[in-house]
This record gives C-alpha cells, sequence and structure tokens, in this order.
C-alpha cells in the first residue's frame, strides 16, 4: 500500500507557483487524472481523504472538495457518503474518437477525452434526426452523453441510432457504456462498411439545457456539429449532434472520414 509520503510524490507539481492563471480545483483536478490514467490509482481504489488531500497539496479543504466533486461529475470518482472516494470501475477514457478529436499544442497529438453517459431513451417525435431515420419512430432511440476534453471543456452529444441495427446500444446497461467507443461496439455488432460520413457544422447560441452542461452562459455561441454515418447509399447507421463550447482548440476531422471507405472490423 502506497504511503503518505509516496501519494505526496504526486502532487509535487503543485507546490510549484502556477503562472497561467489556471484555476486551484482544475489543476488538482489535472493532477488526480493524470495519477488515475498513469494507473497510480487503478479502477477501485480508495483515494486519500479530503483532509488528506489538503495535507499533501498546498489547497484548501474547499478547493479539494470541489476537485473531487468535478471528478464525480466526470464520472471518474465515485464518492460514497462515510466510505470516501474511489476510482470508478469502468475507464472512462474514449480511444480512437472519431468525432471528438482536438489536438494538443502540437498540432498533432489527439487530446484524450472522457465519456459519460447521461441519458437514454426512446424517441418519438421528429426532428433533424428524421430525415436520417425516416421509417423508425419505433426502434429509434437517443444515448445523451457528456465528453470532457482533456479536463478542459465538456461537450455535450446526441447519439440517435436503431435499436433493431445496434441492439446492444439499446440492451446494455447504461453504467457499462461509459468510456465505450461507440464505433467499436457497430464494428462487433454488423462488422459493416462505413462508406460515408457526412459533417456539417455551424455556429449557434446554445439554450439554458445546453449551456447548464457544458457550464457556460445561457445563449453564449458556440459550435453545432452534426455527424451522420452511412453504409451504402442511403442506410444510416448513426446520426449525432455535438455541441461544443468556445475553445482554443483545434478539432480534426481525418481525410479518410469525409470520402471512401471507413470499414469498421471487430477487433480480435
Amino acid at each position: 500500500m502506497a504511503t503518505g509520503t509516496e501519494h505526496s510524490r504526486v502532487f509535487e507539481a503543485l507546490r510549484r507557483p502556477s503562472r497561467d492563471g489556471v484555476p486551484k480545483y482544475v489543476r488538482l483536478t489535472d493532477a488526480l487524472v493524470e495519477a488515475i490514467t498513469s494507473g497510480y490509482w487503478k479502477a477501485g481504489d480508495k483515494l486519500p481523504t479530503e483532509e488528506e488531500l489538503a495535507e499533501m497539496t498546498p489547497f484548501s479543504l474547499g478547493t479539494v472538495q470541489r476537485a473531487l466533486r468535478n471528478l464525480a461529475e466526470q464520472g471518474i470518482v465515485i464518492r460514497q457518503h462515510g466510505l470516501g472516494s474511489f476510482v470508478a470501475e469502468t475507464d472512462l477514457r474514449l480511444e480512437d474518437p472519431w468525432h471528438c478529436r482536438f489536438l494538443d499544442d502540437d498540432g498533432q497529438t489527439i487530446l484524450p477525452v472522457y465519456s459519460k453517459v447521461v441519458k437514454r431513451e426512446r424517441v418519438k417525435m421528429r426532428g433533424s434526426w428524421s430525415e436520417y431515420f425516416p421509417n423508425r419512430t419505433e426502434s429509434l432511440f437517443r444515448i445523451d452523453r457528456v465528453i470532457n476534453v482533456n479536463n478542459e471543456f465538456n461537450v455535450f452529444t446526441h447519439f440517435f441510432a436503431d435499436s433493431r441495427m445496434l441492439p446492444a446500444l439499446w440492451d446494455t446497461p447504461i453504467s457499462k457504456l461509459n468510456g465505450v467507443n461507440f464505433k467499436a461496439m457497430i464494428a462487433r455488432e454488423l462488422n459493416v462498411p462505413i462508406t460515408r460520413i457526412g459533417h456539417m457544422v455551424r455556429a449557434e447560441p446554445f439554450d439554458e439545457a445546453v449551456a447548464a452542461i457544458l457550464n457556460v452562459k445561457v445563449h453564449s455561441v458556440g459550435i453545432f456539429m452534426q455527424a451522420a454515418a452511412h453504409m451504402g447509399e442511403k442506410a444510416c447507421v448513426y446520426y449525432q449532434e455535438f455541441f461544443i463550447p468556445m475553445t482554443r482548440r483545434t478539432l480534426s476531422i481525418p481525410e479518410q472520414m469525409l470520402g471512401g471507405s471507413a470499414t469498421l472490423r471487430p477487433q480480435r
């Protein structure tokens, strides 16, 4: 078992002054995420108590509590009253994302993203998705996810699909969809060639519900992106909507997604 001294080494960098203006709770959140993703704390491990973290770091108890609350909201940590905070059993890191590919400062490295499902429901009404699923009113469903990008900002998404075509995405317990790459699930279910992925992007103000999830002001302008994946000329595999707040990060859309075939094959 790691000692308090070993734990303190994890936070050694936090003792140096920050000159970039990053809030203290964000710095602590980043340090905890780095420790978890590097394997220092693994799924199911208990984190130090709030009081212990306050002693190990140069931050107040209030800052520690805010950082842990931030991690809990992202689904990275589970806080149990009277027991403490534990690393979530499910790895929330989304590997090889297709759409949320934001670049690091080097212009090449894809920033890590972490996904959490917040809702799944049947879709009865018509909307922008109806163009892609015109005759599937009984089997159409929507999954809402919050995708955290490098612990810098959140992206809110609506994922639409047909439960007859992709039953696993409808039947799998929501808690087990956190951190899951839907692309991989589609590959295992269908082994289909995604022959076309179309993207449409525009700037638009966010309503109150979206603004609250993204932690921005109501009517703040951000990016609204739509993505539809097809096999063949007409059959839509899925349709997604992305609400992206203003960010300095560049969103990269790989060339192979803009034309030709992006064949999904199950991993062996």
